[in-house]
């Protein structure tokens, strides 16, 4: 059985340094421009639970996970304290470090969206959306979402994901409501796009963004991670 393929995230808005980090792919924005690598960074394991993620020339970080994983659709997550450095300059900020175990099935999948939005005190939503081949809207999406108070994992019975797009179908604004257990009315949280970037991998077009959050007049930053599957032409 293969490695689950690891993927780490850094989010530094007082250097307005953030970062998306997996095997084969990386973005790094240094305010809101881009560099996108074709490569993935190196990660292992340290001491006490901590991973180190190291992409030589570019960033070298110990993540210190500060919650427990919380399973999204497939793909593991915690929020992590990040620190190390990024071309040069020291960062200490919040970050996420997940597992997948195995790749999505895109010959049943249309789309896959993945928000993180994350807050001092060991708070952040983690959320997926999985939208299955030929669904109508996201009305009919496989959602998950979790909310991390204190670095404590709380369930969410129920969790939407709205997006306002621009022309080429990249994020700029979006929202989500939670619903817990015992709650008559949803958690709401707010964003919006700071930067991004767009790749093109095999069969899969990805839009990366950094969100600048909002959650009960707390304000956050995180990722909108959108990943569309692209038909392959049609021979003539």
């Amino acid at each position: 059985m293969s490695e689950p393929a690891v993927a780490v995230a850094f989010f530094d808005p007082a250097r307005e340094l953030y970062g998306m980090a997996r095997s084969g792919a990386s973005v790094l924005f240094e305010g809101q421009a881009a560099t996108v690598l074709a490569e993935g960074p190196t990660v292992s394991a340290g001491r006490r639970g901590r991973l180190r993620a190291e992409l030589d020339g570019h960033f070298s970080l110990d993540l210190e996970p500060l919650s427990d994983k919380a399973e999204l659709g497939g793909v593991s997550a915690r929020v992590c304290r990040t620190k190390g450095e990024v071309r040069g300059t020291r960062v200490d900020c919040l970050g996420t470090v997940s597992e997948t175990p195995k790749p999505p099935a895109w010959e049943e999948l249309d789309a896959v969206r993945t928000v993180s939005a994350l807050f001092e005190g060991e708070d952040a939503v983690l959320a997926m959306a999985r939208r299955p081949r030929e669904a109508p809207g996201h009305g009919h999406e496989l959602t998950t979402g979790w909310l991390v108070q204190e670095g404590e994992l709380a369930s969410v019975e129920r969790v939407r994901i709205s997006t306002v797009y621009d022309g080429d179908g990249r994020q700029r604004s979006g929202g989500l409501e939670l619903w817990l257990p015992g709650e008559d009315l949803p958690r709401r949280v707010s964003g919006t796009a700071i930067a991004g970037s767009s790749l093109e991998l095999e069969g899969v077009r990805v839009h990366l963004a950094i969100f600048r959050w909002r959650m009960e007049e707390r304000e956050g930053v995180g990722a909108y991670e959108l990943m569309v599957r692209v038909e392959a032409p049609t021979a003539a």
